[in-house]
């Protein structure tokens, strides 16, 4: 019989846990029109007030704009910049969708 109940209270800490850091992200991160997890934002508002949302261009533009900058002052080598730009164009597709209208 203990059996099902450390199952479910190792299911209820793991999605404390993903609470928790999705809290953490909201604040630190906090990006208009991301997903936030109602617990999440009540957890994430405890500590004090909500950042704004900040447009995810912005913060994806600075994250380019510091690779490139590495790259030119020879700190990044030209595969590691593929490979960030790379990650960095997967990040934005998920963040900020391609819309076409009909």
């Amino acid at each position: 019989m203990p059996a099902p109940l450390v199952v479910a209270a190792l299911v209820a800490l793991a999605y404390a846990a993903l609470i928790g850091a999705h809290a953490r992200v909201i604040r630190r991160h906090r990006v208009r029109g991301a997903y936030e997890p109602r617990a999440a934002l009540w957890l994430a508002s405890r500590f004090g007030p909500l950042p704004a949302p900040a447009d995810a261009g912005e913060r994806l533009a600075s994250t380019e704009r510091r690779a490139t900058d590495a790259l030119l002052t020879g700190a990044l080598d030209p595969a590691e910049y593929r490979a960030r730009m790379t990650a960095l164009a997967a990040q934005e597709a998920r963040e900020r969708p391609l819309r076409v209208s009909r």
